[in-house]
Order: structure tokens, then C-alpha cells, then sequence
């Protein structure tokens, strides 16, 4: 009996030790665009209701700061939106990328990518392959190199074509999001 109960407290720490040392979550999607919840983030502003279709089949009813953000802060998060249809988004509203629709209200503000990433400053994920920190002199896999990123590195970016974004300082284009659609950048906050 002591024994059993031995090898389940070793089980059991074995188990939380391998749960704590999970992996980090894949990197998000970067979809079509960003939205900007704006409105009152307070504890009377009510709940949004996320639906599995354009205002069918409800799937969740959450407050705004608790989605998946990009970046922001709890009163004006950014939020990747991976289609629009008319006058909804459709987001992610959990960490393992489950998504819905919303009835996006008149005071969000949506951008596509290739609007909301000029001027911005952004910094290089660590941990992609090899390929991804390397600066090309034009905005094609094929193109010259012209140098490479560092780890973590914080960069302004000036123009977006497709999957590709010109930056100011090193000077190059890099891929911004990989071949699946996930980004390889992440935004940082205005200070």
C-alpha cells in the first residue's frame, strides 16, 4: 500500500513537472487584418457574443480584454481577424486558436495588414529557422541577400507587399508571416 502510494506521488510530480515545461504556444495567425477594440473595457461594458456563423449558433460570451491579443493594452487591444463578411469579424477568442464571429460595432477600427504595419515598430521572434532572420534587397525569397536580424531585434517598417515588409533600419525586407499565415514578428506597444 505504501508503495502504491509512492509511485503515484512520483507519477504525479512526473506529470507536473512535464506539464510545466510545455512548450510555448504555436505563434498566431495573421489572418487579414488587425481590429482595435475601442469602447469602454469596464465592468459594466457587456459581454461580446461570438457566434459559429455571421449570427448563427452561439460559441462563447466573453469580456474583450480577455481574448488573444497581438498587442495593446486591456482598454484597446489589437486582435488578428482572420475573415470579414459585411459587418462582421471573425477572430480567435481562446489560446488554442478556437475562432467565432462578432458583430464588429462602429467604433472598432479594422486595417488590413498591409495598412496597419507601415510605421510601426516591430520586433523579430526568436526561435524560426534560419531563412526568416535573413534581410533580401527585394520582396522575393529569391532576392539578394542583404543581411540578417538578431534575435528580439526591434525594427520599424515601412512598407508591406504581400507576405514581405521593407524595413527602414538594417534596411532589407524580411517575411513578415510564414507560408502557413503565422507571423513571425510581434508588435510592440507605443511608448
Amino acid at each position: 500500500m505504501r508503495r502504491r502510494r509512492l509511485v503515484t506521488f512520483l507519477l504525479l510530480v512526473l506529470c507536473a513537472a512535464a506539464a510545466h515545461a510545455a512548450p510555448a504556444g504555436p505563434r498566431p495567425y495573421s489572418g487579414c487584418g488587425v481590429v482595435a477594440l475601442k469602447g469602454d473595457p469596464g465592468a459594466g461594458a457587456p459581454l461580446l457574443v461570438l457566434y459559429h456563423e455571421p449570427g448563427l449558433l452561439r460559441v462563447a460570451e466573453l469580456a474583450g480584454p480577455s481574448l488573444p491579443r497581438l498587442a495593446g493594452s486591456d482598454a484597446e487591444p489589437l486582435l488578428a481577424v482572420s475573415a470579414r463578411k459585411g459587418g462582421w469579424t471573425r477572430l480567435a477568442y481562446d489560446d488554442a486558436g478556437r475562432e467565432g464571429w462578432i458583430e464588429q460595432p462602429r467604433a472598432w477600427e479594422y486595417l488590413p495588414w498591409r495598412e496597419f504595419l507601415p510605421g510601426r515598430l516591430v520586433r523579430i521572434l526568436p526561435g524560426m529557422k534560419k531563412g526568416f532572420y535573413v534581410l533580401r534587397s527585394g520582396p522575393a525569397e529569391g532576392a539578394p541577400a542583404s543581411g540578417v536580424l538578431t534575435r528580439d531585434q526591434t525594427v520599424r517598417v515601412l512598407q508591406v507587399e504581400e507576405e514581405w515588409a521593407r524595413l527602414q533600419s538594417p534596411a532589407g525586407w524580411f517575411r513578415w508571416r510564414d507560408g502557413d499565415g503565422r507571423l513571425t514578428l510581434s508588435l510592440q506597444d507605443p511608448e
